[in-house]
Order: C-alpha cells, then sequence, then structure tokens
C-alpha cells in the first residue's frame, strides 16, 4: 500500500480524506433515445486532506528534525505559491495534476507541539492540440456566378413629411 503524499510530502498522520467526483448533468431537455452521456460531462475531481505532523522525533525524515511542524507548513505553503501541478497519492487512487487550492492551518493549544492542515486540491485538466496542414489542389472550389437581369436605377422614395414641404413651397 502507497504511503498518502502530497506533491512528495509525506506526512506524520493523515487524518481524513475527502475524495469527490461529479459529473454535471444538462439542465435542458433530452431527446428520447438521445445518448445521454452527450448531455453530461465530468467535472475535475477535488480532494481534500487533513493531515498532521509532529515536532517529536520520527523516522519520517520529510520535515528533519526540530520544529517540524513548521518546516511543514512552510513547504507546503511554498508548495502552493510555486502553483506548479503535483501528484497526490492515496489509498484509493493516485491523483495527478492536482493544484492545491487552499491551505487552512488551525494554531490553538492543542496544536502547540505539532501541525494540523486541512489542504483542498482539485485536478486541472491538459488537452493537447495537433495542427494539420492543409494543401490546396489545383482544382480549386469555386462558386458560381448568378444572373441577376438588367437592373435599372430609381429615384428613392421620399417621405411625407418631404412632399408636404415640397407641395407647400409650390403653392
Amino acid at each position: 500500500m502507497a504511503k498518502t503524499s502530497i506533491g512528495g510530502l509525506v506526512f506524520d498522520a493523515v487524518l481524513k480524506t475527502d475524495h469527490t467526483s461529479k459529473v454535471t448533468a444538462t439542465s435542458h431537455p433530452v431527446e428520447s433515445g438521445a445518448n445521454i452521456s452527450d448531455h453530461a460531462f465530468v467535472e475535475p475531481a477535488e480532494i481534500s486532506l487533513e493531515v498532521g505532523v509532529s515536532d517529536c522525533e520520527t523516522r519520517n525524515g520529510t520535515f528533519g528534525s526540530g520544529n517540524r511542524s513548521q518546516k511543514a507548513f512552510s513547504e507546503l505553503l511554498k508548495l502552493q505559491a510555486s502553483r506548479q501541478l503535483i501528484t497526490v497519492v492515496t489509498r484509493f487512487k493516485t491523483y495527478r495534476n492536482m493544484l492545491i487550492t487552499s491551505v487552512s492551518v488551525p494554531d490553538d493549544y492543542t496544536t502547540m507541539f505539532a501541525f494540523k492542515a486541512n489542504i483542498m486540491l482539485r485536478e486541472i485538466p491538459i488537452v493537447s492540440t495537433s495542427r494539420v496542414s492543409v494543401t490546396s489542389s489545383d482544382q480549386s472550389q469555386k462558386t458560381g456566378s448568378t444572373n441577376s437581369g438588367t437592373v435599372q436605377a430609381t429615384a428613392p422614395k421620399q417621405s411625407v413629411l418631404k412632399q408636404a414641404t415640397a407641395t407647400l413651397k409650390g403653392a
């Protein structure tokens, strides 16, 4: 079984992990017999972890010795500030292309010599595009012409107001 890690950081304790997987369905009516998968899409994965690190010496070398809780906090914030896509390993699944969206670290009398954090991550969908070269052939497609006949020039119609003004001036 793989150890839970966030971007390579292994914590002393993983207190809680929430995996969120969502599908969004259209709110528009779907015609009978239509393929429903065309009317729904999978949202990016989200995961939240509650982790802990103690200041006590452990065999875990991720945060060294002395002030391990402060080092864990600092490393986590550096990872978030870098905005790098990371891999998160849990016992259920390995998530790739994850971004730390939130780090919440309560500090009270119960965490005097430890670190406890709530970390939220969201998957960033990555796509690849390809380029295609299109060459034109000698026999390009041409549009035909339309015979519109003989066009006669006509005088523009005058407005009722202009006609009344011309009549009054002529009288």
